[in-house]
């Protein structure tokens, strides 16, 4: 007899489930999004701390950065050990008790911002990036197991939140500390800073009220997530076989393309040794690494030929609808072609982004209102060298270093280039993970690649800065773009039609803890090696 959900639950039901599912996957990533406007509060809580904490009076940008560093290690340390977590408590606590973590984090940061940098690093990236990555993982195996044949469409969605939530968090921020668009300090050792009283005064209040805004959407994306009913895996693949027949009937049977079954897996042991998972882990690296500095230094790059703080926090908020659209965009290409297509074009145009990126600084721009020698108008003196225009009121002036629309214009489309691009790897990875070791430990899997942030945010944080003051902006940027070309050789080297394949005729690392923690799994009786084999078989003859 054919099973069908309409004998335990309506139709109309589930569907609204699924699409609620998503919605509140996609809600939650947006939350957890807030990451993305780093770039944005950098300059602000650097700012404040040179001027407050008098421990940190000479921090620089390249000096802050440690902060997102020590975020993203936190990922790296904990998304691999968050499956543990969630098989223990469940997906739904693990959610909530993320997002607890997660606002609490923020909330944290209105003590320690007034103390030491390693303090902020410890609540705003440690504590936020904890919660964070507890929650996440659920989010993206939901959704896949709602919509089994459509994982990178699905994906794409998901993730998608988490690139978009700056489009609303950084427009929060800057019309909050900054409404009335004044400019960092152009002279003396504030230069590149932020020294307005009222301005930074805001900063901690800031935190308080983003805090309460990412606890009351968390615990409003996790209400909304629920998983599909017992029985739905199988029955999305049974489907999907039927297609595949339908077509092979169409078309020549020989040139059909094998069907993944929801009981073909590799258990996460078997991942590891694998060379897939370390190419993935390699890619990952790179693709990380390269959004890690832009996100890090897209504002204080462009403060240092750009005079217009506002339009920075929209090119900062209009970003995330790139990151969210270019995550659809990819995810849409895997599911058209394959993983392989999808990231050989998102790598080839890292390159390229990356490394013309500090041509925007040089459009429009001229040098000589960048001068260290620029003498600042006082009063109604006109300086030499400066054709200041005074109007009818003598205490309007005119600028004529006002950036032009030119340079704001080339800035922005780099920038949302670049936006656009590096988000594929966030919706294709998780995809191509599950399709490449099976459903059943896909998401498993997949949080141990994130153990690859640990070696490039620690990378940024100690080389960056090392590199920019050496040889500046452009050394940092073809530095960057070389991780690109990494990324792209990596990609080469992946199956084009990745799947689980046979299992292992002896399962190795066969040690009772490991199958107690979820790694391995340990054949017990005669029916468990028959059903092994029987899957084993069939794999082949596929």
């Amino acid at each position: 007899m054919k099973f069908t959900f309409m004998d335990c639950e309506g139709k109309n039901a589930l569907r609204f489930r699924s699409i609620a599912a998503v919605f509140g996957g996609f809600l939650l990533q947006f939350t957890m999004g807030a990451f993305y406007s780093f770039g944005n509060m950098a300059p602000y809580m650097t700012s404040y701390m040179r001027q407050y904490s008098p421990s940190s009076r000479n921090i620089t940008s390249t000096d802050f950065v440690v902060v997102q560093s020590a975020w993203g290690m936190t990922q790296g340390v904990v998304m691999p050990l968050s499956g543990f977590l969630i098989n223990a408590i469940g997906e739904k606590r693990s959610m909530v008790l993320g997002s607890i973590i997660f606002s609490s984090g923020c909330a944290l940061t209105y003590f320690t911002i007034n103390k030491e940098l390693w303090m902020v690093a410890a609540t705003y990236g440690f504590v936020s990036a904890f919660g964070q990555n507890i929650a996440l993982i659920p989010t993206l195996t939901t959704g896949m197991k709602w919509f089994p044949n459509s994982k990178g469409t699905v994906m794409g969605f998901v993730v998608g939140g988490f690139g978009g939530g700056a489009f609303v968090f950084n427009q929060i921020q800057t019309q909050i500390l900054n409404p009335n668009n004044i400019d960092v300090s152009r002279e003396g050792e504030d230069k590149g800073f932020f020294t307005d009283p009222e301005l930074l005064e805001r900063v901690p209040d800031l935190l308080l009220k983003l805090a309460a805004i990412y606890f009351a959407l968390g615990m409003t994306a996790c209400l909304l997530i629920t998983q599909p009913p017992e029985g739905w895996l199988a029955s999305a693949a049974q489907k999907k076989n039927e297609e595949k027949e339908g077509e092979v009937v169409r078309e020549k049977k020989e040139e059909a393309q094998p069907v993944t079954s929801v009981n073909d897996y590799v258990t996460p042991c078997e991942a590891l040794m694998r060379k897939e998972f370390y190419l993935l882990w390699l890619t990952r690296l790179s693709v990380v690494l390269i959004t890690q500095v832009i996100a890090a230094y897209y504002k204080t790059f462009g403060q240092t030929f750009i005079k217009d703080d506002q339009f920075l926090a929209i090119v900062g908020a209009v970003t995330s609808i790139f990151n969210c659209t270019g995550r659809l965009f990819y995810g849409f290409i895997m599911d058209r072609t394959a993983y392989k297509v999808a990231m050989s074009i998102e790598a080839t145009l890292l390159v390229l982004l990356m490394s013309t990126f500090y041509l925007t600084s040089m459009i429009g721009v001229d040098p000589r209102c960048f001068d260290d020698t620029l003498i600042q108008l006082v009063d109604n003196t006109t300086i030499a060298g400066n054709n200041y225009t005074l109007l009818s009121d003598a205490s309007v002036i005119v600028d004529p270093c006002a950036t032009s629309w030119s340079t704001k214009i080339a800035f922005a489309v780099w920038v949302w280039a670049i936006f656009f691009t590096f988000p594929g790897t966030y919706s294709t990875q998780p995809a191509v993970t599950t399709q490449t070791f099976g459903h059943k430990y896909g998401g498993f899997i997949y949080a141990f690649l994130f153990s690859s942030d640990i070696v490039n945010n620690l990378m940024v944080a100690t080389l960056s800065k090392a590199i920019q003051v050496q040889y500046g902006w452009l050394g940092v940027f073809l530095a960057v773009s070389g991780f690109g070309v990494i990324a792209l050789i990596i990609t080469l080297l992946y199956p084009y039609k990745p799947g689980p394949g046979p299992r292992p005729a002896e399962g190795r690392c066969m040690f009772p803890f490991l199958e107690v923690l979820g790694l391995v799994e340990i054949p017990r009786d005669e029916d468990d090696i028959v059903t092994r084999q029987e899957c084993e078989q069939k794999t082949t003859k596929m």
